[in-house]
C-alpha cells in the first residue's frame, strides 16, 4: 500500500512539473507552456520585429501549439508508465499485520470460509 501511495504522489509531482519550451526553426519564437498546454511564457527574437503581424502571430500560435502537444505527450507517457508500475504493484503480495499473506488473485482462506457460511443464494419464492 505505501508502495502504491508513493506511486500515486510521483505522478502527482511529476505531472504538476511538467513544463515544455519550444522555439520555432528560424529563432523569432518561444513559447513555453505549463502540464496543462497553457501558456506560461512567450519570448520574441530580434527577427520577430521584421515579421509582419499576421506571420508573427500565426508563428506564436504555431510554436505554442507545438509546445502544448509535447506537454501532452509528457503527460501521456507519465500516466502509461504509472499505470505499468501500479499493475504490478497490484500483483504483488501483501503481509498483514497478523504476518499472514494476501496473494491478489487467489482466494484466502478468509474468504473461502465466508463463501461456506453464505452458501448459495436461496431463491425466495421457494
Amino acid at each position: 500500500m505505501r508502495k502504491q501511495r508513493d506511486l500515486m504522489q510521483a505522478l502527482a509531482e511529476h505531472t504538476a512539473a511538467v513544463s515544455v519550451r519550444v522555439t520555432s526553426r528560424d529563432q523569432s519564437v518561444s513559447a513555453e507552456v505549463d502540464a496543462h498546454g497553457a501558456p506560461s511564457g512567450l519570448w520574441l527574437g530580434p527577427s520577430a520585429a521584421r515579421l509582419g503581424a499576421e506571420v508573427l502571430a500565426k508563428l506564436i500560435v504555431d510554436t505554442a501549439q507545438e509546445a502544448a502537444r509535447h506537454a501532452m505527450e509528457r503527460q501521456v507517457f507519465l500516466f502509461n508508465e504509472f499505470n505499468t508500475r501500479m499493475a504490478d504493484l497490484e500483483k504483488m503480495p501483501l503481509t498483514c499485520w497478523d504476518g499472514s499473506t494476501f496473494v491478489p488473485g487467489e482466494d484466502s482462506e478468509m474468504q473461502k470460509d465466508a463463501q461456506e457460511v453464505a452458501g448459495s443464494p436461496q431463491d425466495p419464492a421457494k
